[in-house]
């Protein structure tokens, strides 16, 4: 399939050194030092599983990140083969341009349009546990591109004001707040009710693991917070993924993504972004019934459930400064280790356990985090736990590192000093410390 090929030819999944490591922690429970998920990443291009990969896992693996690199094209294009179905509305033609190798995708550098991983989510308030409608003429997402014969929606831009403030020893700092507007709208306003969610595409590392973990030991954590429990048909779920931890698993987030940031349907999610209103987007050919095959899903799916995190290029030394962590309550919702249940090839559970610094559950972190609707009006919002395993590898290998849902904040420093809510005492107590805490504390960050 020579239309699938990844920008790297090299295969991936080697895993260099992982397999004495794997075999010895396979079983270890969360609470030892002996957790998996993290391998060394030699060539960003090239990201490892975090096992060594049998032979048809890793011819899965190796398919779905072709795909994942894929640039899709319109419907009908000559010689597609079996990426074609590109849009009509969408915000990038491949996985690869907001998750790019399955990093983080790029925060805004300043004032300007919003980046391409930088998605507009448009949702009306969802009621009870129930999904949440998009706006009625725009849909779920604002899509800033479209095919030939059909209209973009409209594009992000976004204006930063100035916060500034100082630490009780003096030393300054300056946050910088977002203010959206959305402009170049072609089928006028959002409905007043529609909230407008700037999403920044987070990273895929280790989601694999964390689509192990069972309900129940999310729904068992001490501390703030709640799960997020999603009704899905009959059934009702555990949101993990999204920063809201709006889906269910893995396969949810991936098949969402597709449709609604993309336009390719599936077997999961037959329909893309295109409403009832917008007649050039419904008029347009689709690229097969459906767009994504089951098998390249499939293969995507396995390319995401193998990736393990960076280990941090700086050496995991100061322990004072992890207990410090844990002292000013920042493990309360950043859990250092949870459980999960991996299945071997025989169907069997093995439990491992993992340090992804999450607990997986939702919490208020105050108004100024808040989103807000079409007519400025600011709404509670409760936000996941973001995981801050591959935190090191970020500050180090991203030439713009940004952080927080909509990439707001340009170091950890910043991250923490817009937590309220919730984690306002944590972050209070953090304001507290002497200039050196302080700085052995982001610094001890990098390590993770």
């Amino acid at each position: 399939m020579p239309a699938l090929r990844p920008r790297c030819t090299r295969a991936i999944g080697s895993a260099i050194g992982l397999a004495a490591a794997a075999s010895a922690t396979l079983g270890a429970p969360a609470g030892t030092d002996a957790v998996i998920g993290r391998a060394p990443f030699v060539d960003h291009r090239n990201p490892p599983s975090y096992r060594v990969l049998s032979e048809s896992e890793r011819a899965g693996a190796d398919l779905g990140h072709a795909v994942f690199n894929t640039q899709w094209v319109l419907a009908g294009t000559p010689r597609a083969e079996r990426r074609d179905g590109l849009g009509p509305l969408f915000n990038a033609a491949s996985c690869d341009e907001c998750h790019n190798e399955g990093a983080h995708g790029r925060g805004p550098i300043g004032d300007g349009p919003a980046p391409l991983a930088l998605v507009i989510q448009l949702d009306r308030p969802a009621v009870g546990e129930g999904e949440p409608a998009g706006d009625p003429t725009y849909g779920h997402v604002l899509s800033p591109l479209a095919v030939p014969g059909v209209q973009p929606e409209g594009q992000g831009i976004i204006h930063f004001d100035a916060v500034k403030g100082h630490y009780p020893d003096g030393a300054r700092w300056e946050l910088r707040a977002p203010r959206y507007e959305i402009a170049g709208l072609r089928r006028g306003p959002l409905a007043p009710t529609t909230l407008i969610r700037p999403r920044l595409a987070p990273a895929l590392f280790g989601i694999g693991l964390l689509d192990a973990v069972p309900s129940e030991e999310i729904s068992k954590s001490v501390g703030t917070g709640r799960p997020a429990w999603r009704r899905r048909g009959t059934s009702r779920l555990i949101g993990r993924f999204g920063w809201q931890a709006v889906t269910v698993s893995v396969r949810e987030q991936t098949t969402r993504a597709f449709a609604r940031e993309m336009g390719i349907t599936s077997t999961d999610v037959p329909v893309d972004d295109c409403t009832a209103v917008e007649a050039d987007c419904l008029a347009q050919p689709n690229g097969g019934t459906p767009e994504v095959s089951p098998e390249l899903l499939e293969a995507v799916l396995a390319f995401q459930k193998w990736l393990a995190v960076p280990e941090s290029a700086v050496p995991a030394t100061g322990a004072k400064s992890g207990s410090l962590f844990t002292q000013l309550g920042c493990a309360g919702c950043h859990r250092p280790l949870l459980n999960a249940i991996l299945t071997d090839a025989n169907g069997r559970g093995i439990p491992v356990g993992i340090a992804p610094y999450t607990d997986l559950r939702v919490h208020d972190l105050g108004p100024k985090l808040a989103d807000r609707d079409a007519t400025g009006r600011a709404l509670a919002s409760r936000w996941r736990t973001a995981p801050l395993w591959g935190l090191g590898y970020r500050i180090h290998n991203e030439h713009f590192p940004t952080f927080l849902h909509d990439g707001r904040a340009r170091s950890t420093e910043e991250a923490i000093l817009w937590h309220d809510g919730e984690a306002l005492a944590a972050r209070r107590a953090f304001e507290q410390l002497p200039a050196r805490q302080r700085q052995a504390l982001l610094a001890w960050l990098e390590t993770l």
